[in-house]
Order: C-alpha cells, then sequence, then structure tokens
C-alpha cells in the first residue's frame, strides 16, 4: 500500500506517521480515461490540502475544464518566475 512506502520512505525524519489514518472517499471518482488519472489526483491532493473531501466535485466530464484551468494555472506560473528573474 502507498502509505506503507511513504512510511519507509519517511523512516528516520521527524515525522509520526503512526497515527495516520486512511480516507477513502465514499463514493470514490471514476476517471474514464487513463490520461485522466495525473488531473484527478492533483484536483484530490487539492481537495485534502483544503481538508474538503466530502463529496469529490468532478466527474469525468469537467476534465476537459480543469485540464485548461491546470494549464492556465501552470502558464501563468512560468511567466511570473520569468518576470520575477528578469528583474534580478
Amino acid at each position: 500500500m502507498q502509505v506503507d512506502i511513504l512510511r519507509r520512505c519517511m523512516k528516520g525524519r521527524d515525522l509520526d506517521t503512526v497515527n495516520w489514518s486512511l480516507r477513502y472517499p465514499d463514493p470514490c471518482p471514476q476517471q474514464g480515461s487513463r490520461d485522466n488519472y495525473t488531473i484527478f489526483t492533483c484536483k484530490y491532493m487539492e481537495c485534502l490540502a483544503r481538508r474538503d473531501t466530502q463529496g469529490f466535485p468532478l466527474t469525468q466530464d469537467d476534465m476537459p475544464s480543469v485540464r485548461a484551468r491546470f494549464a492556465i494555472h501552470l502558464i501563468k506560473v512560468y511567466f511570473n518566475a520569468q518576470e520575477r528573474s528578469e528583474r534580478i
């Protein structure tokens, strides 16, 4: 299981994983295409970071718009970084 792998990687570091609980969303979001796995994972991690895991808000039908927003975000980050490096 992935949690066991994470625990092995973090062994010896100052992070106590013993009391970590596993959570499984119900219903679990399903993707219809292998190409969308990364997008589903990123969006689920975003929900976890916001502590909003009730009723995962995305479906396979949302993927085109989610991909577009993801791409726009990455482009903005890239150009903001370029702009900052030019000022230095």
